[in-house]
């Protein structure tokens, strides 16, 4: 936390106890480049709800990291490739633009202008907010936003197909089709008629409610 709150301090000139009410010092994302904290923004006015926030932090050393990578990259593509320069040029300029949360900082304002142009933004999609007063090179701080995970609504649409091909959940349903695609295999089937009664007879009827491309898509599943 120590160093988290140092980077944001000196890339925005502020000092924690001014810019949030509270932050989570544990974070609730990371990857390669950064990781996310959650935190509440002290409003700026008397009278102003504070505002629950997300802030992506960069890591300290990745730029220098990123900078000897690709350094050593060149050298060897120089030597041993130099037809590809170009492509690691570019490769560079890709990663050193993914460094500067400014530029996404700008992609989210432009793409929450376009899609509000075509009228599906806020009523179909909704694209957190830029906090413009937290956002620097290494630091960006946008609205949070509530939602379902990926990988929740993923479960609940495996779910959903399950108990339509009359199974309990998505697990059962995997646990199934992988039990039945062991047997079709072992017993040498292949992507003809018979290999598309393993999901059974009542799945079969449904598959063939949703048309000829699904019963394809299966079949060539099978056969790979």
């Amino acid at each position: 936390y120590d160093e988290i709150s140092r980077i944001i301090e000196k890339s925005t000139g502020k000092k924690m106890d001014d810019l949030f009410v509270d932050f989570q010092k544990k974070p609730i994302g990371s990857a390669s480049v950064a990781q996310v904290h959650k935190a509440t923004l002290r409003p700026k006015n008397d009278g102003d709800k504070p505002i629950p926030i997300v802030i992506k932090v960069q890591y300290p050393e990745v730029a220098e990291l990123f900078d000897a990578d690709l350094s050593n990259l060149e050298i060897a593509t120089r030597l041993f490739a130099p037809e590809n320069m170009e492509v690691t040029k570019s490769l560079r300029k890709r990663h050193e633009n993914e460094l500067d949360f400014r530029l996404e900082a700008d992609n989210l304002r432009e793409c929450t202008r376009d899609m509000q142009q075509y009228g599906v933004e806020p009523s179909l999609v909704r694209i957190p907010r830029v906090v413009d007063d937290i956002c620097t090179q290494h630091v960006l701080a946008m609205e949070y936003l509530e939602g379902v995970s990926l990988s929740d609504a993923i479960k609940d649409e495996q779910d959903r197909v399950a108990k339509a091909l009359g199974r309990k959940d998505g697990d059962e349903l995997k646990t199934m089709l992988a039990s039945k695609m062991r047997e079709h295999f072992e017993n040498g089937g292949g992507a003809g008629e018979g290999g598309m009664q393993m999901l059974g007879d009542k799945s079969m009827k449904i598959m063939n409610v949703l048309g000829p491309s699904a019963t394809t898509l299966l079949r060539t599943y099978a056969s790979v």
